[in-house]
């Protein structure tokens, strides 16, 4: 699959805090088909290790309220790009009436 560029972000830094070394790529939308979604339209941030990983404060760490802003966030940019119809045809779910981002 060729990859693409992020459209949530421009510079190589910490999504969260401005960090910029070392980064790791986050894919918004997880899980084995979200994932391929989500690098097929941009839907990626760079985040450092602490807000990826880490636990409490990282996205795979069980921090439930970034990932939720991630989420919306990237849903908000795909909708002005392309719609919200799309959207919910691609990723199957609105993460902009969610209270909590549940997996």
């Amino acid at each position: 699959m060729k990859r693409t560029e992020s459209v949530l972000q421009r510079s190589r830094q910490c999504w969260v805090c401005g960090k910029r070394d070392p980064l790791e790529e986050h894919h918004v939308f997880y899980g084995t088909a979200n994932r391929m979604k989500s690098e097929r339209y941009g839907m990626k941030v760079y985040l450092c290790p602490e807000h990826h990983r880490a636990q409490p404060e990282g996205v795979h760490g069980g921090n439930r309220e970034l990932d939720l802003k991630l989420k919306r966030f990237a849903q908000m940019r795909f909708e002005q790009m392309f719609g919200h119809e799309l959207f919910m045809k691609v990723f199957g779910r609105n993460w902009l009436d969610q209270e909590e981002a549940w997996q």
